[in-house]
């Protein structure tokens, strides 16, 4: 599965991969390159938990954005034990930004389909 990750990672212009899994409490973290702004990661991933990062309650869809200057971050709610993050720095804006995010969001899942 690492060598999907990090092809993906590479395809997709993805600094940061993290996978979290809430069953095993397990983080997996796989970084590319460096990002415009570390402040987002460290908010999502090293300041929180991972009951935190894996609850998908707080939203209506099935994945979430988040955003600080160019540096973005992808959650993706695989299920209920397991989600994946993804940190990338981003020039997209409005509605070329959201399909891509959604079309993103699709491969993540397809990528882990693939898995099972």
């Amino acid at each position: 599965m690492e060598q999907k990750i990090i092809a993906f990672m590479k395809e997709n212009g993805i600094a940061v991969f993290v996978e979290a899994d809430k069953k095993t409490k397990a983080v997996h973290i796989e970084k590319l390159k460096s990002l415009e702004s570390w402040d987002l990661f460290q908010q999502i991933v090293l300041y929180s938990d991972i009951d935190v990062l894996c609850d998908s309650t707080r939203s209506k869809f099935p994945f979430q954005t988040w955003g600080q200057g160019d540096t973005g971050c992808l959650i993706s709610w695989l299920d209920k034990n397991k989600t994946v993050a993804l940190f990338f720095d981003c020039e997209l804006r409005g509605t070329a930004f959201t399909n891509w995010i959604r079309k993103l969001d699709q491969k993540v899942r397809q990528m882990y389909k693939q898995e099972e």
